[in-house]
């Protein structure tokens, strides 16, 4: 007998899919969202795999000066964020050719605090210097990565998708 493996059944769900528990191995999509979902028969709104959030795998215009969110967490209950990023723009005095800067960001929200933390590693960029700076951020409860440029006068555009982990 093979174990762990589950079926795939299509069917319409009459229920809001930010509520509905699902049975364990249950996989639906959440209409009007990026947002896949999987049950495990107790908690409501399923639990999001491959990604989803606010701004998961968009694409987001950060101007220097100030942090830009970049991806924000789909509910206030995650608690843990692995994100992919890549930053896409030109340094401070190069205009021939964009470079690109990639990263993953693990990021996670303190309760204690209610400061997000985050660790950036995997950083790999064509440019001479980094393009971008990440951070994470928590604001309203919902957990949140930024991305501020480093060159003081280009703007930098960022692509993420992530990882979700639910209390």
């Amino acid at each position: 007998m093979i174990t762990g493996t589950r079926k795939l059944i299509s069917k319409e769900i009459q229920q809001d899919a930010d509520v509905y528990v699902g049975t364990t191995g249950e996989i639906w999509f959440q209409e009007g969202t990026q947002t896949l979902r999987f049950g495990d028969d107790t908690t409501p709104g399923g639990i999001p795999i491959g990604g989803s959030g606010g701004t998961n795998g968009a694409t987001t215009v950060c101007t220097p000066g100030s942090p830009t969110v970049v991806y924000t967490a789909s509910s206030s209950q995650v608690r843990t964020l692995k994100v992919l990023v890549q930053a896409v723009g030109y340094e401070t005095g190069v205009l021939d050719f964009p470079d690109t800067h990639s990263a993953e960001v693990m990021a996670v929200k303190n309760l204690r605090t209610g400061l997000g933390e985050a660790s950036v590693y995997g950083v790999t960029y064509t440019s001479v210097n980094p393009l971008v700076t990440f951070d994470a951020q928590v604001t309203g409860g919902m957990l949140e990565i930024t991305a501020q440029p480093t060159s003081l006068v280009n703007s930098i555009t960022v692509n993420s998708i992530g990882i979700e982990i639910e209390a």
